[in-house]
């Protein structure tokens, strides 16, 4: 059967000071006034039962994840008692969903992202969950076309078709390619000539494979992860299982799926977004999500009053308190004021406010 693995444990910190570790930007509503976990977990709605969705969250969020989706079970909670980044994430949710169904299939996604519309996402994990089916070895991953040289993305380079009945079944919707290689976000006159190709994709974190498929490729592939998870394992249903998943998770590589996996193992398939896709990863997001909300000198005012004089391209968000905001002769500024702080960037810095945050707050 198919499930929905959703990972909900980033801090999100290019987000301050909205997101913060009490509450971080999945569980904030910055699209549509829903929180971000929200649309993730209901994106699938038409396609896999809400019994058959597990988040995989921090021990501190659970309580919040049970908040924001009040109708999800209790047991497909899985917490983390420490970020361990994405690979002993997935290998985890791996291991819960085989205990109960060794044919299960993961579609794997981020909390913090924008799908839509859902219809389309619902028919792209289809299609892969078929592509998997077809070949229980294979890997998919899904990438977007890139619309601008980004250099905050990872990109994924795929150029040969995968030609097989389920691929010809689902010709007029998407095509399926054998991935070549994952590279890392690149700098800008790289991401420009990755435009120019045609042959690259951005990597959306978004991937469908076989749990048992996952987790016996994290063991061959980083044999140690793959050990302490089997002792996790072993433990369940046991007295000694919390104790168990403290010591051993805490002592595993903080190491993402690609790195792990992706870049080492054979039969990965890529398939081209066939939906509108955003990865809300820092306040320049709201420019893409709010063109039509842009003044005639390029700026964006949310949940706020605000007044521009002689300035150009700012995003300014307001806060509970409603301040009116006045920008006199200005360009390319963040502007966020809320509670808990207030946040003056340049939008070609906001690589930096995480550095910023982490060392002052």
């Amino acid at each position: 059967m198919l499930y929905a693995v959703i990972m909900a444990g980033g801090q999100g910190t290019r987000l301050w000071p909205e997101s913060r570790k009490e509450r971080p930007k999945q569980f904030l509503a910055l699209h549509k006034e829903r929180p971000l976990l929200q649309n993730a977990a209901e994106s699938l709605d038409a396609l896999i039962p809400r019994e058959r969705v597990v988040v995989v969250t921090g021990k501190t969020m659970a309580p919040l994840v049970t908040e924001t989706l009040t109708w999800l079970r209790h047991e497909n909670i899985l917490t983390e008692p420490v970020a361990r980044n994405t690979a002993p994430c997935l290998g985890l949710a791996a291991l819960h969903l085989l205990k109960n169904d060794p044919d299960a299939t993961m579609a794997v996604l981020s909390s913090d992202h924008i799908i839509e519309p859902y219809d389309l996402f619902c028919n792209t994990i289809r299609f892969a969950a078929e592509i998997v089916d077809e070949s229980p070895e294979r890997l998919v991953t899904i990438v977007v076309k890139p619309t601008f040289p980004s250099a905050s993305y990872g990109y994924v380079e795929r150029k040969t078709k995968l030609n097989s009945p389920v691929c010809q079944k689902w010709s007029k919707f998407a095509d399926a390619f054998y991935v070549t290689r994952f590279l890392e976000k690149p700098n800008r006159e790289t991401a420009e000539k990755f435009l120019q190709t045609g042959d690259f994709g951005w990597n959306a974190g978004i991937f469908v494979w076989k749990a048992r498929q996952i987790f016996d490729s994290i063991d061959k592939y980083q044999p140690d992860l793959g050990r302490r998870l089997k002792k996790i394992a072993d433990a369940w249903n046991t007295n000694h299982y919390n104790e168990i998943l403290q010591s051993e998770f805490r002592q595993m590589e903080s190491i993402s799926i690609d790195y792990a996996v992706l870049e080492k193992a054979d039969s990965i398939v890529a398939i081209e977004a066939q939906f509108f896709w955003d990865d809300v990863g820092a306040w320049s997001a709201l420019d893409r999500l709010n063109r039509e909300k842009h003044d005639s000198m390029g700026n964006l005012a949310m949940n706020c009053q605000m007044t521009a004089v002689g300035s150009r391209n700012n995003i300014v968000r307001g806060g509970a308190s409603q301040y009116p905001v006045v920008l006199v002769d200005v360009e390319n500024l963040i502007v966020v004021q809320s509670e808990q702080g207030l946040l003056v960037a340049n939008k070609n810095s906001e690589e930096k406010i995480r550095n910023a945050i982490s060392e002052n707050f």
